[in-house]
């Protein structure tokens, strides 16, 4: 074999080497990102799970609380006005391991006092974060039904709730009111 030939066979050996190193790095960089993207989805799912709870309590705890809180006036005390929530929680508290904020903000009722109600609805935003996942806010709209001693909610606003899909109405007083029946 002559001189030239064992230099064409090295560098074509290397090339294929080098080749397939660069497909392995690739291979391997797409595993870590589809695992990676499967933790932070199975987060976000169990956050929005976890926030979803967190208003269920906190619906419970509006309605059960009712005229101790003076018609949730102390719950609206911190309310900076009646287009934002407050910065600090009603409640905290922990679902499943995953911490849950609850913010109150009474809903344009048209009397213009972000801290009393006159209609005895509220809206109720939960914020919560599975580990690394991101951080995902579920608005709701929730309103105490005094003549059947029910509690009413409406159904989540897409764009709050961190999914991709915008599907629920632009403002969560316009949504539809579903009626829950206290059974404590």
């Amino acid at each position: 074999m002559p001189c030239h030939e064992r230099g064409l066979a090295l560098v074509t050996v290397l090339f294929l080497l080098a080749l397939l190193m660069v497909m392995a790095v690739v291979l391997s960089d797409k595993v870590l990102r589809a695992t990676r993207g499967a933790t932070l989805a199975g987060a976000r799912d169990q956050a929005r799970q976890a926030a979803g709870a967190g208003i269920e309590q906190a619906r419970h705890l509006l309605a059960v609380n009712y005229r101790s809180s003076s018609g949730w006036m102390s719950y609206l005390a911190g309310a900076p006005d009646g287009e934002r929530y407050p910065t600090t929680p009603v409640l905290s508290t922990a679902i499943g391991g995953v911490p849950v904020d609850i913010f109150l903000r009474d809903n344009p009722d048209g009397d213009a006092n972000p801290r009393h109600d006159n209609d005895l609805k509220l809206l109720v935003l939960a914020r919560a974060r599975a580990g690394a996942g991101p951080e995902v806010l579920v608005e709701s709209l929730c309103a105490l039904d005094a003549s059947t001693a029910g509690y009413r909610q409406s159904g989540e606003d897409a764009r709050r709730s961190g999914q991709a899909q915008a599907d629920g109405p632009a403002e969560p007083w316009a949504a539809p009111v579903t009626t829950f029946h206290l059974r404590d």
